[in-house]
Parts: C-alpha cells; structure tokens; sequence
C-alpha cells in the first residue's frame, strides 16, 4: 500500500493502536478525553531531518529567501484565509471526483474531534474551523486549506480509534495555525498581483516542484498536532505506530527526495520518538 499525497498540506494515511508506557512524566493519564496540560519547556527539533539524509536544508532555506523577497509586503488575513477556502470548496464541488459525504456516520464525531483540538490552541488565530467527509473509498487522505479540512471515507477506514483521528485532524489545524497555507496564499498573491494570471500558474508549479522545501512544515504540523492531542487527553503514540507500518512498505528512491512533500515515514517515525521522548518523558512500544 503506498501513501497518497495531496498538495495544500495533506497527511498521508494514520491507523494501527498504540500506547505508551510512562517514564517520569506525572502529567499521564490513562483515561481518553482527560485534559492535560504540555510540559514545560517545549520544544521542536529538527535535526533529525539531517540525520536521516532526508534534508533539502539549502533548497529550503532558498525558498525561503525568495518567498520572503516576493511577499514582503503582502499580507494574507485570516479572513481571507477563510474565502480561499470557500472558494476552494466551491470550485472543487464542480469535479466529478470531489463529492462531500452529507450525513456520513462519522460526522458527529469528526465535528466533536474538532472542537476539542481548536479549544487547545494556545494564541488562537480568527480562522473557523469546518470539517467534511470525502466520498473517496481510494484516496487515504486529508488535507486543509482556510480552515477547511477534508477527510477521506478511505483515510476513516483506516483509522482504528480516536487516538489517531486526534492526531490527523490536529495535523491539519497546525497547517493553519503555523502559517503554512497563509504562505502559499501570499505566494498565490503575490503572483496575481506581479504576474496575473499567468502569475498564478507559476506559484502553482513553483509549490508542486519545491514540494520537498516543505519537510519541515510537515513535521512541524506533526509535532502541533500530537501536542493538541496530549492536552486533549488522548494517546500520543498512535502516530509513531503508524509511521512504523508505513515504513515497511515504503520504497525508498533517492532521486525522487527532492520532490517529496513529506519526510519518509521512518523518518517521522524516529522524529516524533524523540518529539515525545525529549518532551513527554514517554516510551512509546
């Protein structure tokens, strides 16, 4: 089974239980739904995107450079965050293959996920948050844009609790929350603004092309998400057992590194491990 990755920020699949055992920690609690508060002290490391060999630091940081020198002075509100959502929604229901699963028996719980993790935010953005069923039986995803996020019928299929549904949805959160898709939409902007249309076309195949620059994003969406989901009260470690069995049946290709959207899995694998090691004092079996 390979991972399927969408643009805009998408998480690839999440599944399989997991637990963790404690080490130190008197913030753990075994009761689900159990607020928590972080330790202190917090932090994200990435290092052990250079240790793994999957780092394109100087193409990022290139990227970076040139964003900055693009977008200096334009701005993306979280209002217009939110239309671009809208507008994202409204154009891709005229697909044939986007088509919003109405009255799915998830939904209730998907909206109760929701409004748990967004209670969690700490300095909140504006941005309100939706969530919609996809009709996808195919596509294991889910990806977020203005406060819009999308789950895939397949991606729900391949959940086996709560635990992980906490960890996908606080991803998508950490995707707005962190500022990532206000860069892409600064870029888009800008690109209207400088370019017109035209413009518009070639941020769209500059983020395809640098999708690898965005590595770092990704996991930092991993590391804001698990947090959400520790305050939350709910089991941190499903997302390091995931990236376990991902990491089995992924093929490795070098060349294609430079494109990727997203570290390999057991990559995110051993950077969550240290995530929760360095800052939960948790072992995760």
């Amino acid at each position: 089974m390979k991972p399927v990755q969408l643009f805009l920020g998408g998480l690839i699949l999440f599944a399989f239980i997991s637990s963790c055992n404690q080490t130190g920690n008197e913030n753990t609690s075994d009761q689900s739904g159990t607020k928590r508060k972080l330790p202190s002290g917090i932090t994200y490391s990435y290092e052990c995107l250079k240790d793994s060999g999957d780092d394109n630091n100087g193409w990022e940081k290139a990227d970076e450079i040139i964003n900055k020198l693009v977008t200096y002075n334009i701005d993306v509100s979280d209002e217009e965050q939110m239309r671009y959502g809208d507008t994202f929604l409204l154009e891709s229901l005229k697909k044939n293959d986007f088509k919003i699963y109405e009255g799915h028996k998830a939904q209730y719980k998907l909206d109760t996920i929701l409004q748990k993790l967004v209670t969690q935010r700490n300095n909140p953005s504006n941005i309100q948050y939706k969530i919609f069923v996809l009709d996808d039986d195919t596509t294991v995803n889910a990806y977020t844009i203005g406060g819009k996020i999308f789950i895939t019928t397949a991606m729900l299929k391949q959940t086996k609790n709560n635990d992980q549904l906490y960890a996908i949805i606080g991803h998508e959160i950490g995707h707005n929350e962190k500022g990532h898709i206000k860069n892409t939409l600064k870029q888009v902007k800008a690109g209207k603004k400088y370019l017109g249309d035209w413009g518009e076309a070639v941020v769209a195949i500059k983020r395809i092309l640098t999708g690898s620059f965005n590595q770092k994003k990704e996991l930092e969406a991993d590391y804001y998400g698990l947090d959400l989901t520790w305050k939350a009260g709910y089991d941190i470690c499903a997302i390091k057992q995931f990236w376990d069995q991902m990491a089995k049946a992924e093929q490795k290709q070098d060349w294609l590194s430079f494109f990727r959207t997203h570290p390999y899995s057991d990559v995110r694998s051993r950077c969550l491990t240290n995530h929760i090691t360095k800052n939960f004092e948790l072992n995760c079996k």
